[in-house]
């Protein structure tokens, strides 16, 4: 075919991969006949100037027809997006992340700097070490974390770094700040990370130990991913503070009460089950 431009959600365009669409796939656990399907649809509907929102949309329809389970670990970053509006239930997945990568996590914590106390979003430990972490959350894969962030974010390291870390560094475990985004940064933030020492971490960025990667390693999923869930049910379990698919598998009951029935109860944990042995 053609080289096809697509609308990236920043505004940019780049070059249709159909490359890039399988790898997406593949990673998603689909197999070659599901991928096969997938490409010869999105690559009969795409145009010049389609956007990368609908070309998802093309692929997460075919595959959610066909592929079941594998159709929510596909939408995995649109689901880390919809842990909103506020950034709270990101926090609290990040820290459940950590927890199950084997580190002591916590959201919210206040932490004694040397000019002021800082509430750090989450602050994740183990014996070796303790992760200090500033989280920026956007609905808007779009919108990125400029160079304002990152000096707002090494100002408070600094201050931190000054008394020692507060009371964490007592064990003399390495401590590190990180600031962290579900979606990308500008390119002069990550110049000016790079010169000051601070580790910053995106959706793909950097190219090993990003954000997608970080999750997928803890074989977690945000419920938001569930299709078998409709936004409302999804917001009713967010308000709740539930975040996990793993929490609505390990207490059924909560589905219950959520108002769904017994066949859609069966339906949800199917899913789940379908992406918890997708890994």
């Amino acid at each position: 075919m053609d080289k096809l431009l697509i609308k990236k959600a920043d505004g940019t365009t780049e070059v249709f991969k159909e490359e890039k669409l399988r790898n997406s796939l593949k990673r998603s656990g689909a197999t070659d006949k599901q991928i096969e399907e997938v490409v010869s649809h999105v690559t009969a509907e795409i145009h010049t100037d389609v956007t990368s929102d609908e070309v998802f949309k093309h692929a997460f329809e075919v595959l959610n027809k066909i592929g079941g389970s594998v159709a929510a670990k596909y939408s995995l970053r649109r689901a880390i997006s919809q842990l909103g509006p506020s950034g709270f239930p990101f926090e609290q997945f990040m820290s459940r992340v950590f927890n199950e990568l084997g580190y002591r996590s916590h959201s919210g914590v206040i932490v004694n700097g040397k000019c002021a106390e800082h509430e750090i979003d989450v602050v994740a430990e183990n014996d070796q070490e303790v992760i200090f972490m500033e989280l920026k959350f956007h609905n808007n894969f779009g919108l990125k974390s400029d160079m304002k962030v990152a000096l707002y974010v090494q100002a408070r390291h600094n201050d931190l770094k000054k008394n020692n870390f507060g009371h964490y560094a007592d064990a003399g475990k390495k401590s590190e700040f990180w600031l962290v985004t579900n979606t990308k940064f500008t390119s002069n933030s990550i110049k000016y990370a790079k010169c000051a020492g601070l580790k910053m971490i995106g959706w793909s960025y950097p190219s090993k130990g990003n954000l997608q990667e970080i999750i997928e390693s803890s074989g977690l999923q945000p419920i938001t991913c569930l299709t078998t869930l409709t936004t409302d049910e999804k917001s009713y379990f967010l308000n709740k503070n539930i975040v996990l698919c793993k929490t609505l598998q390990e207490k059924e009951h909560l589905l219950i009460e959520a108002g769904l029935d017994k066949n859609r109860v069966e339906n949800t944990l199917t899913e789940i089950k379908g992406l918890s042995d997708l890994g």
